[in-house]
């Protein structure tokens, strides 16, 4: 297993990546990465700067309107997804990421509808070209179907391609109180690749306002500062047989601003504990 984090690709973050021991990054579009304007020029300079610190790309990362009621919207998010995937192959991953992205506001049935005409076109791109597309578990204020357990088991039902799976992201589980550690081993098989963000519960502002109150009860925090059990994380992959990366999501507004390489830092030290990197 490699460790790593998410980020927009620059020389600078790839530079603190090995700097700091990280073996892989995540790839966010920003930068010279951007579906709509990349070049081969630009991905082979990018793939020149990872291979010069060692650093590898565990995916390549594109939400997209799937499920946008412009049909010309719909096009180009599929258009710009096919472009991630010449992306993912010049820089050395066979790894895309992304969401479910489905109507919020539409019914499960019609939500599950959406991601089957969406999501069976996009198994079979995946599929001829032997890669991948994992499904971050983020909700997306109910716009992504793979929100919860349940809906992974109505989504793999509808498109069971294995070239569908997730990435999963523990601390979405747990803000909205499901077993993290029983989603993972029940779906082991289909996660590509892992988030390691963690969640705090704000239990000084649960207590008194609750879970509709106007204060939030829960924020994001790197791993290591929230409720999850790392250690049984790693036992969970371990038995599971996992032989897929970790990468950090930060998204803690304690280590932000001028403290975010010193969060980066943080995780790394928390989730190293557990693992050989490779």
């Amino acid at each position: 297993m490699k460790l790593g984090f998410c980020t927009p690709f620059s020389e600078e973050m790839v530079g603190f990546a090995a700097e700091a021991g990280f073996k892989c990054i995540e790839i966010f579009p920003g930068g010279p990465i951007n579906p709509q304007t990349i070049t081969q020029t630009k991905i082979k300079k990018a793939r020149e700067v990872l291979d010069a610190h060692g650093i590898v790309p565990s995916s390549v990362f594109y939400i997209g309107d799937y499920a946008a009621a412009d049909a010309a919207a719909r096009r180009q998010a599929t258009k710009n997804l096919k472009s991630m995937m010449d992306i993912a192959e010049g820089l050395g991953t066979k790894i895309v990421t992304t969401i479910a992205r489905v109507p919020a506001d539409a019914t499960l049935k019609d939500k599950l509808k959406s991601y089957k005409k969406s999501f069976s076109t996009f198994a079979r791109m995946f599929e001829d070209r032997g890669m991948k597309l994992a499904i971050e578990n983020w909700p997306a204020g109910g716009g992504n179907m793979a929100c919860n357990v349940a809906n992974w088991e109505a989504m793999f039902n509808e498109v069971p391609s294995p070239a569908i799976g997730l990435e999963y992201d523990p601390s979405h589980l747990v803000w909205q109180r499901m077993d993290y550690l029983a989603a993972l081993r029940e779906f082991a098989d289909r996660v590509y690749i892992f988030h390691a963000k963690d969640t705090q519960i704000l239990r000084r502002v649960l207590a008194r306002h609750g879970i509709n109150g106007s204060e939030r009860w829960w924020r994001f925090r790197v791993p290591g500062y929230g409720e999850i059990d790392w250690k049984a994380i790693f036992q969970a992959l371990s038995d599971v047989g996992y032989a897929g990366d970790m990468v950090i999501e930060h998204e803690d507004p304690v280590f932000d601003g001028p403290r975010r390489k010193e969060g980066f830092r943080l995780g790394l030290k928390c989730l190293e504990q557990y693992v050989v990197q490779e």
